[in-house]
């Protein structure tokens, strides 16, 4: 309800088809209304934390692969401020991929809990408002 609140989507995913050929995907992104610099380094700061435990080189790829998936074409736009986005997995053993799906999964609150707890009260103004609806 509150403009200064982003919103936030994640979904993580296996697909395995009847052939045995399988694969992980899924991400968490943020759109805020109104940028918070403090918020999104604790939100971009806790899934840096989240890929590093599984892979150093896991950060620096799905960031970027989330900037280039979460773009809105027709307004020549990334929608929001990114996160991590990933698909097609299957590179390394079936249970390893799971641990960091899991993992991302679980710092979903983590990551946007205090963002929300944060700026739930925030005075805003009706212009904020409807910025945040066209948004």
């Amino acid at each position: 309800k509150n403009p200064h609140c982003p919103t936030m989507h994640f979904n993580y995913r296996y697909f395995e088809t009847d052939g045995g050929v399988w694969w992980f995907g899924g991400g968490t992104d943020i759109t805020p209304s109104y940028i918070n610099e403090e918020d999104m380094k604790h939100f971009h700061g806790t899934y840096k934390e989240v890929c590093d435990r599984h892979d150093p080189d896991y950060y620096k790829e799905f960031k970027a692969w989330a900037d280039r998936y979460f773009v809105i074409q027709h307004r020549n736009e990334t929608r929001g401020l990114g996160g991590i986005f990933f698909d097609d997995q299957n590179d390394r053993d079936a249970d390893t991929i799971f641990k960091f799906s899991e993992d991302a999964l679980n710092s979903v609150i983590k990551a946007y809990g205090p963002i929300i707890e944060q700026h739930k009260d925030d005075e805003f103004t009706q212009k904020e408002k409807e910025w945040q609806l066209i948004r």
